[in-house]
C-alpha cells in the first residue's frame, strides 16, 4: 500500500471514530448485488483500503488527514443498498474478459455499453467494452503502450481518449467507440518534477476536441480530427473542472490545504464568472464543482443558497458534480461506508465496515470522476454510474 493509501486509510478511521450516533434502530444491511447492475466515481469513507485511480488524466488528488469533525447525526431510516436507490445506475459485471485478461471499466458510452482497458498479466493490451445486455466484450483497439497512463479513459462526441508519456512529452490518443486504430491528437511538453516525476493532466472530450490542463494550469484543446494544441485565450492558471468552466484555485494534496478551493470559476468559451457565495457564517469548503460546495458536515450551492446537513461525515472529492462519500455509524457503533447525493438527498449504501481488523476487511474501492467500482471476491466487480444515477 502506498504512503498516500495509508494516511488515507488512517484519515479515514480516524474520520469514523468521530461520527456520532444517528438514531438508527437497526443493523446496516449488507450490499445486494444484482444480475444486471450499473456505474459511477467517488472517494471513500470509515477504514476503508482505497485506491485512488490514478495520478495523470482526470485525476483527483488525496487531501491530508484534516481534524476530526463532528458532523450532525443523521436521524433518518437505515441506509438502503445502492442498488435500492439507483436501480438503474448500480450493474454486476465480470472481472475477466476473453482470453482471461483483466477488464478495468473506466467509463459509460451508452446507456448499455463500458469501456475499459484490458490487462493481460498485468500489461495493458487493449480497449475493450461490455455489452450489458448481450453480457459479450468487444475489443475497440489493441493498445500496447507501457507509457499510457493509468488514468480512466475519457469518452465524448462518439470518442475514447487518453494520455500516454513518450520521452518528456505528453501525448493524447483518441479512437471511435466502433473500433479502429488509435490517433494521436496532440503532443506537448510534460510537465516533470526535478526527480523526473510526471505530473499528468485533466482530460476531457468536448465540441469535437480534446480538451485539457497540465498540472500548472491552463485549459488546451485539439480537434479529435487532428491540429495543432492550443492555449484557450484568458486560462493561464485555471484548471479544467467541467467543459466549458475551469477554475482556481485547484484542489491539490498539500500540507496545508486550501480553505477555499475552486472559488473563481470562469466560463472559458464565453468569459462569464461564478465565484462562491457561502451561506451566512461560512467562509471555507472541502471542495466546489460548477453547481455545489461542500464541508465535511454541510453543502450548499455555489451562490449561497440550498445550505444542507449532511447525513455523516463527508471525505474526499466531488464526484460528477454532486456526490460524496460519507462515513455514517448507527447506535451500535456499527460503521457504514455510503454514496451521497447532494442535489436530491438520496444516500445508499456501499457496504458495512467490519468493526475490527481481526475480520475480513471490506473490499477496495476504485474511484474516478464519473465512477465507483468494487470486485465482489467471486469474480464480479460492481460498477456505480454517477452519471445515471444523478438522471
Amino acid at each position: 500500500m502506498s504512503s498516500i493509501e495509508d494516511r488515507l486509510r488512517d484519515a479515514l478511521a480516524a474520520e469514523a471514530e468521530t461520527v456520532q450516533d444517528d438514531g438508527w434502530p437497526r443493523a446496516l444491511p449488507a450490499p445486494r448485488a444484482r444480475a444486471r447492475l450499473w456505474w459511477a466515481p467517488v472517494a471513500v469513507a470509515a477504514a476503508i483500503a482505497a485506491v485512488v485511480v490514478g495520478t495523470v488524466v482526470g485525476t483527483r488528488t488525496v487531501a491530508p488527514p484534516a481534524p476530526a469533525a463532528k458532523p450532525t447525526p443523521s436521524t433518518g431510516p437505515v441506509t438502503p443498498p445502492m442498488e435500492k436507490v439507483w436501480p438503474r445506475a448500480v450493474h454486476e459485471i465480470p472481472v475477466k474478459g476473453p482470453g482471461g485478461r483483466t477488464f478495468t471499466p473506466d467509463v459509460f458510452v451508452s446507456d448499455r455499453v463500458v469501456a475499459g482497458r484490458g490487462f493481460t498479466e498485468k500489461r495493458l493490451d487493449g480497449i475493450w467494452s461490455y455489452d450489458l445486455d448481450r453480457r459479450t466484450f468487444t475489443r475497440v483497439a489493441p493498445l500496447r503502450d507501457r507509457n499510457v497512463m493509468k488514468a480512466p479513459l475519457v469518452h465524448g462526441d462518439g470518442y475514447l481518449a487518453w494520455s500516454a508519456l513518450a520521452g518528456r512529452r505528453t501525448e493524447i490518443w483518441a479512437v471511435p467507440v466502433t473500433g479502429g486504430v488509435p490517433r494521436r491528437i496532440a503532443s506537448v511538453t510534460a510537465l516533470m518534477t526535478s526527480d523526473d516525476s510526471y505530473y499528468g493532466i485533466d482530460l476531457a472530450i468536448a465540441d469535437g476536441m480534446a480538451v485539457w490542463s497540465p498540472y500548472d494550469g491552463g485549459v488546451y484543446r485539439a480537434p479529435l480530427k487532428g491540429g495543432k494544441a492550443t492555449l484557450v485565450s484568458g486560462t493561464r492558471g485555471f484548471h479544467l473542472v467541467e467543459w466549458p468552466w475551469a477554475g482556481w484555485p485547484r484542489v491539490v494534496a498539500a500540507d496545508h490545504p486550501l480553505p477555499r478551493p475552486m472559488e473563481h470559476l470562469k466560463n472559458v468559451l464565453t468569459g462569464a464568472l461564478s465565484d462562491v457565495t457561502p451561506p451566512p457564517g461560512r467562509s471555507t469548503w472541502e471542495e466546489c464543482g460548477v453547481r455545489w460546495c461542500y464541508t465535511r458536515t454541510e453543502a450548499w450551492r455555489r451562490d449561497g443558497a440550498g445550505l444542507r446537513k449532511l447525513p455523516g461525515s463527508a471525505r474526499g472529492n466531488l464526484y460528477s458534480g454532486r456526490f460524496v462519500m460519507l462515513a455514517q455509524q448507527d447506535r451500535a457503533g456499527r460503521h457504514a461506508s455510503t454514496v451521497h447525493d447532494i442535489a436530491t438527498g438520496r444516500t445508499g449504501l456501499l457496504y458495512p465496515i467490519p468493526p475490527s481488523s481481526g475480520e475480513k476487511p471490506p473490499p477496495t474501492l476504485y474511484l474516478s470522476g464519473d465512477m465507483i467500482r468494487y470486485e465482489t471476491g467471486r469474480g464480479t466487480q460492481i460498477v456505480l454510474d454517477l452519471v445515471a444515477a444523478g438522471r
